[in-house]
C-alpha cells in the first residue's frame, strides 16, 4: 500500500508542477500580448504624427501624378495635362531629393526660350491671395485662349502662404481636380482663384459642389481628406526654398515678370519673339483684349 500512496502523491506533485508551468506559460504570453499591443499603438501614432503636426498641418501624402518636381501642373492645352514627374509618396519636410536652386537664382524650371519653342509661363499662386484673385479675373479668359492656340505652355505652381486654412483647402481642390478631371483643372482653378478679388472665398462642400454641379466631377471626399494637403506643403516648401518670396510670381521663360498686371503684355512680347522667329502666327487680334484685361474690364475673344 506505501508504494502505492506514494505513488499517488507523486503523481499529485507532477500535476501540480504541469499546472503551475502552464499558468506561468500563460501569464507569459498574456504580459507578451501587452507588449505587443502598445507597441502597436505607439508605432499607430508615430505614423499619425509623421502625416500630420500638431497644428493640423500635413507633412506626408500622396502626390497628383500630373504633378513634376516642383510641384507644378503644367499644360499645353487646357484640357490636358503634361505628364508629371511620378512623385508618389512624398514627404513636405525632406526636400533632399528635390532640384533647388542655388542663391539668387531662378527656380528649377524657369530656364530661357529654346529657338523654336513657344514661350512657358510660370506662375506662383495661393487662392488666398487677394492680388491672384485679381489677376485671375482679368487674365484667365486671355491665358486660355493663348493656350488652347498653341502660343504659350503655362505651369501653376499652387502655394499656401497667404490665407491659412484657406489656401491650403484650395490648393489640395486644385490637385483633387487635376487627379480626377484633368480637363477641367485649369477652368476650376480660375473659377476659384478669382473670387478672391473681392475678398470671397469658398468651404470645402462649397468646392465640391462646384465640382459636381459645373464640370460632374465628385471630388468630395478627396478635398474632406484632404488628400494633397501634404503636396501642397511640399510645392509651398520647395518654393520657399528656391527664394519665391509672394503671390502671384510669373515668369515667362527666364524673365520674371516685375509687375503682375503686366504680365499680358510681358506674355504678348515672347510670343512676337517666337511668331517672328518662326513665321507661325499663333495669335492675331489680340491688342484690344490685352487693353481690356489690363484695364480690368471683360476681355474680348481673341482670334486663334
Amino acid at each position: 500500500m506505501a508504494p502505492r500512496n506514494g505513488s499517488a502523491r507523486e503523481q499529485a506533485r507532477k500535476l501540480q508542477q504541469e499546472q503551475e508551468r502552464k499558468h506561468k506559460t500563460q501569464s507569459l504570453l498574456l504580459r507578451i500580448g501587452v507588449v505587443v499591443v502598445a507597441l502597436v499603438v505607439v508605432v499607430g501614432l508615430g505614423v499619425f504624427a509623421f502625416s500630420t503636426n500638431d497644428d493640423g498641418s500635413y507633412t506626408a501624402g500622396p502626390a497628383p501624378s500630373a504633378a513634376n518636381e516642383q510641384g507644378g501642373i503644367s499644360m499645353s492645352s487646357t484640357s490636358e495635362l503634361e505628364e508629371g514627374d511620378s512623385l508618389g509618396e512624398i514627404d513636405a519636410e525632406n526636400l533632399d531629393d528635390a532640384k533647388i536652386s542655388g542663391s539668387g537664382e531662378q527656380p528649377p524650371g524657369v530656364e530661357p526660350r529654346e529657338e523654336g519653342e513657344v514661350p512657358h509661363v510660370v506662375m506662383y499662386t495661393d487662392a488666398g491671395c487677394p492680388a491672384c484673385g485679381q489677376f485671375e479675373a482679368a487674365y484667365h479668359s486671355m491665358l486660355t485662349e493663348w493656350i488652347d492656340a498653341g502660343a504659350i505652355t503655362m505651369e501653376v505652381r499652387s502655394v499656401t502662404w497667404v490665407s491659412p486654412p484657406y489656401s491650403s483647402q484650395t490648393a489640395n481642390a486644385f490637385a483633387c481636380m487635376a487627379e480626377e478631371s484633368p480637363e477641367n483643372y485649369f477652368s476650376y482653378f480660375g473659377e476659384i482663384t478669382s473670387v478672391r478679388a473681392e475678398g470671397g472665398e469658398f468651404s470645402n462642400d462649397e468646392m465640391a459642389a462646384l465640382a459636381q454641379d459645373s464640370y460632374g466631377t465628385d471630388i468630395s471626399e478627396c478635398i474632406n481628406d484632404g488628400t494633397y494637403r501634404a503636396f501642397s506643403q511640399y510645392t509651398s516648401n520647395l518654393a520657399s526654398e528656391n527664394g519665391v518670396r509672394g503671390t502671384p510670381t510669373i515668369y515667362v521663360d527666364d524673365q520674371e515678370v516685375p509687375e503682375f498686371m503686366n504680365a499680358g503684355d510681358v506674355i504678348l512680347e515672347a510670343v512676337q519673339a517666337y511668331q517672328e522667329e518662326t513665321g507661325d502666327e499663333v495669335i492675331q487680334g489680340v491688342d484690344e483684349a490685352l487693353q481690356d484685361a489690363e484695364s480690368g474690364e471683360e476681355p474680348t475673344d481673341a482670334e486663334s
